[in-house]
């Protein structure tokens, strides 16, 4: 795909809808539609954003009374964002995840971060072929990226107070690409979703 500009005065920015117990939504920015009918575990593309501050609503889908989530959203100048809708249905809320421009792909390796947005799980360790790769992430807390080298993976994510498997997962990692996966859902019923992050295409 063609490389993202990193424009002056306006950043990227996408949405990422991970509240489990939300249905479709439909996101306003400034009171105007931007995203529809997304639905859980999906992303929408990268749209620009003048720098500035913004008012985000999220509305269920095709709805249009009261908004789940009414938060104001501070968007910086040249930078990449994920904003997340997480939470459950009593406390919903905006995550602004920046996907750090200063990070920059490789063709001799991947890499990876992961994110907790699973509202009723505790915390949880990430074991990649056996070895703990990050300790103790919670909800709505993430690592750094780290590089590996391009392969399949088995990756175990565990709980962190008696270290049973709550969720294993095969995981390919492409060069000079990278990723976040992304831990959502409640249990029993978790999922990861892996995605490739805006900086891997920022024109350098």
């Amino acid at each position: 795909m063609d490389c993202f500009e990193i424009k002056n005065n306006s950043s990227l920015v996408r949405i990422f809808h991970a509240a489990p117990q939300a249905q479709n939504i439909d996101v306003y920015i400034n009171d105007q539609m931007v995203f529809s009918n997304l639905a859980f575990g999906d992303f929408t593309k990268y749209v620009y954003l003048d720098e500035g501050e913004y008012n985000v609503s999220v509305y269920l889908a095709g709805q249009k009374d009261i908004p789940v989530i009414n938060q104001m959203v501070d968007v910086l100048s040249q930078q990449i964002f994920t904003v997340a809708a997480t939470g459950n249905l009593d406390n919903l809320g905006l995550l602004v995840i920046p996907d750090k421009v200063s990070k920059s792909p490789s063709q001799s390796y991947s890499s990876l971060r992961v994110i907790h947005l699973s509202p009723n799980a505790p915390g949880v360790d990430i074991l990649v072929d056996g070895d703990t790769l990050f300790e103790d992430i919670s909800f709505e807390e993430g690592t750094d990226y780290v590089d590996l080298n391009p392969g399949t993976y088995n990756v175990n994510v565990v709980l962190n107070t008696d270290k049973s498997v709550v969720l294993p997962l095969k995981v390919n990692l492409n060069p000079d690409k990278i990723y976040t996966i992304y831990i959502i859902g409640n249990p029993p019923t978790l999922k990861a979703v892996q995605v490739v992050d805006g900086n891997t295409y920022a024109c350098r």
